[in-house]
Formats: structure tokens, sequence, C-alpha cells
């Protein structure tokens, strides 16, 4: 006669809900936000450019042209930028509350647009910081210490739709264009941008491809400047 099984004793282990994990901060986004507030809503800002512009004639020479310059704005109406090169080569743009002004080696031009002011399509200082209003972060932000200054550095990718409403001048401009890409340091410190670089990728006027890879050095905030 078999006996009885011996019973085993159990413990009972209360396993206690899931707690849902709490979605990672876009970090990236909210600087980008901060970063153009302070454009938006500084009474003033200028800026230091450096541009290389790559370029090729029918047949497939190709040469690179370096060009330097400096700006500055005082939004929402007024700015002003430069950028000089090669062979006395000059693009200057000046807006003044609507009115649009622009000078290059032949002197002012007859038709003046906001979307000039660079040596290749898209990449004039003007439609830069567009690019930088209307853009969408790609990547993670990364610290980066620029010129002495702890910074917080991205890749974005902009709107061209967006851009292209600004105005006409920018619908024709940007259907030249192939493709962009940029990235940008926000003051760690402040929150406001201390530089963007943009690579614009594009056809010329005679269908050459060109490239213009343009950076903006960001610098007096809030710093008295006169634009007339």
């Amino acid at each position: 006669m078999s006996g009885s099984p011996t019973p085993v004793a159990t413990t009972m282990v209360q396993v206690p809900p899931a707690t849902p994990t709490a979605a990672p901060v876009n970090v990236a986004s909210t600087l980008l936000t901060r970063g153009v507030a302070g454009l938006e809503q500084a009474r003033s800002f200028r800026f230091t450019i450096e541009a290389v512009h790559h370029w090729q004639v029918p047949g497939g020479e190709a040469y690179d042209w370096a060009y330097t310059g400096e700006g500055a704005a005082i939004p929402p109406g007024r700015f002003y930028s430069v950028m000089r090169g090669p062979v006395d080569a000059v693009f200057e743009a000046k807006i003044i509350d609507g009115k649009v002004t622009n000078v290059d080696t032949r002197g002012q031009r007859p038709s003046a647009s906001t979307a000039f002011g660079a040596p290749g399509a898209g990449a004039s200082p003007f439609t830069m910081i567009a690019y930088l209003k209307n853009a969408t972060p790609q990547g993670l932000a990364q610290a980066v210490s620029l010129n002495g200054i702890e910074t917080q550095r991205f890749a974005f990718s902009p709107d061209l739709v967006k851009v292209s409403a600004t105005d006409a001048s920018h619908a024709t401009i940007q259907a030249q264009v192939q493709a962009i890409q940029g990235s940008v340091w926000i003051d760690a410190k402040t929150g406001r941008v201390a530089q963007e670089t943009v690579t614009v990728q594009s056809i010329d006027t005679g269908g050459q491809p060109q490239t213009v890879t343009i950076s903006l050095k960001f610098s007096d905030y809030d710093a008295p400047v006169e634009i007339k």
C-alpha cells in the first residue's frame, strides 16, 4: 500500500505590474526650438561667413573657390550680409523693412531678391537662417567644444517646402536645389545658436552640378547694430 504524497510547500510571489517606460526627451528638438527663438527674439545679432564653392565647367574641370564675409540682423525686418571671394567677386544683400537691395561685381542688381547673397543657389546667409528656422533635427545632440565654448551639436534637415514659402525668390531658387544637409552648434550655457554649417548641392544656370558649404558663426547677441 503506497503512502499519500508529501505536500510541497509553495510561496506565492506577487509580481508588480510593469511600469511604462517614459519616452526619451528629444534634446536636439528642444535645443533647436530654443536656438531659433533666440534668433527671432534677439534685439540684434552678428555673424561671420566662411564658404567654399565647388563648381565645374562643361567638360569636367572642377574648381574650389573660398569666400569670407560678415553680416548682421535686427529682427524681424532688417538684415545685411556681404560675401567676398576670388577675382573680386562680391555678393551683398540688404533687407530693410521689406525693401531688398542686392549688389555684385557689376554694381546694384536691377532685380533684387532675399535669396541672393552667395556664389551658389540656395546658399545665401539669409536662406541659411531660413533653413534653420524650418528644420528637423537628425540624430542625437553631442557635447562639443567650439572655440572654447561648450556647445551641443547635431545635424538637421530643412523643410524645403516651408523655405520656398518664404517668398517667390526662394521658391525659384529651391527648384535648383538637389540636396541639403546642415549642422548646428547651440551654446550650452545661453541656448543660443553659436554656429551653423550647411552643404547645398544644386544645379547652376548652365546645368552643371555645384556644391556650396557655408558656415555662419554667430556673436554679439543684443549688441548695438546699425543697418541702414
